[in-house]
């Protein structure tokens, strides 16, 4: 059990040896590409979950499948804030047309799509820098409307995939990121391609309330995508998870040792990772024993307070580091934000609004439904019960 030989992957986006719990959605993608390659309409696929659930690393497991299918891809683009909308979406256009035109032979059909990118492009805040040899088109794609300029846009890229005979998938990130317009802009691009049929598709990732933003920034964002929620695996999928790559090297684990990550890790892909990562480094040899999870149990514990856990708590603001330990001090989620204020201090909820909405703008937290906060970090709220007591915190 050599350190080098470690099959364990612990890390924001980085594959898995073995994917367990997500054949659903590889099957659901599937068909997505085999009816938008056949010319027939479908919606397109939009995930959601708490951090920690494996949205990135899944979303990179159908950019592999999408380019076996012989899709182009922009590959696996976490998303910002609307300054950054127009020159997001021009260089993911730009490097679809690109690998189209390493996959075929069509220079004069990928330059004039590459003509309406760079319109696309020149309106963005700042301007972008996109390398291209062409002349920007006119009347297509410039109009300073950014719904009707992306329409533009991806119906140019799906016309371009038609004429390929392949298709363009688009993967985007952290999706909860963009405000309202670039959201609103994004329905309405993919609703009026998915009228004409054009073979391009969407696949989306963000936090819980990600359905709920797309929603209030088009009504009928709830009938246009596919809602995927993304959650922890159940107990034979997380076994599945930590013992599989182990034994393709010929390491076991015992049952009882097995079943004890489990439950630490709570069925999250990204806990299971960091305690098979401990316990190769730590096991004198196979099988890896219940004593040897003892060993690593707190070291792990210390692994995710430092560098999952304690950076993001770093991103609050001292009243909204307050904030965010009187909801742990409640005890069970959801928090009722009365209780929260009143539990921070605060003479009333009005008092305590800022931080709260600071804090989701922060990805630290969202609101399930309203009136109510929940953490947007699996079991945050103990680490906050142990290392950020409420009692810590003087009443402001």
């Amino acid at each position: 059990m050599q350190r080098r030989d470690n099959p364990y992957t612990p890390g924001a986006g980085r594959r898995p040896p073995y994917l367990a719990g997500r054949d659903r959605d590889l099957e659901d993608f599937s068909s997505l590409i085999e009816v938008l390659s056949t010319g027939g309409a479908e919606r397109s696929l939009i995930y959601y979950g708490l951090r920690g659930v494996g949205k990135t690393v899944l979303l990179m497991e159908l950019d592999l499948l999408a380019s076996e299918a012989g899709w182009a891809t922009t590959d696996v683009q976490e998303v910002g804030s609307q300054p950054d909308f127009r020159a997001t979406f021009a260089q993911m256009a730009s490097r679809l047309l690109r690998e189209m035109s390493r996959r075929y032979r069509m220079r004069d059909r990928i330059e004039q799509a590459l003509a309406v990118v760079k319109a696309f492009s020149v309106l963005a805040p700042g301007g972008v820098q996109l390398k291209l040899d062409v002349d920007a088109a006119t009347g297509t794609a410039d109009s300073g409307d950014p719904e009707q300029d992306l329409v533009e846009l991806l119906r140019e890229i799906g016309e371009t995939a038609n004429s390929a005979g392949s298709g363009a998938l688009f993967l985007l990130d952290e999706m909860h990121n963009l405000d309202a317009p670039s959201l609103a802009a994004i329905s309405m691009a993919f609703q009026a391609i998915s009228r004409e049929a054009l073979p391009v598709a969407l696949v989306g990732a963000g936090l819980p309330d990600l359905q709920v933003r797309l929603m209030a920034a088009k009504p009928y964002a709830d009938r246009l995508f596919q809602y995927r929620p993304l959650g922890r695996l159940r107990d034979v999928e997380a076994r599945v998870a930590l013992v599989k790559p182990a034994a393709t090297l010929g390491v076991e684990f015992e049952p009882a040792a097995a079943e004890e990550v489990v439950r630490l890790a709570a069925g999250y892909p990204y806990f299971l990772q960091e305690y098979g990562r401990e316990l190769w480094n730590a096991a004198e040899a196979s099988p890896i024993t219940p004593a040897d999870v003892e060993e690593v149990r707190d070291l792990v514990k210390e692994q995710l307070a430092h560098s999952f856990y304690g950076t993001r708590f770093a991103l609050a603001t001292d009243a909204e580091q307050r904030y965010l330990s009187a909801m742990a001090a409640l005890g069970r989620a959801p928090y009722a934000t009365g209780e929260v204020a009143r539990a921070w201090g605060a003479a009333n909820q009005r008092q305590t609004s800022p931080h709260r909405d600071s804090l989701i703008q922060k990805g630290l937290i969202w609101a399930p439904r309203r009136g109510q906060v929940d953490f947007t970090v699996p079991l945050f709220a103990e680490y906050v019960r142990e290392h950020h007591p409420l009692e810590g915190y003087e009443p402001g």
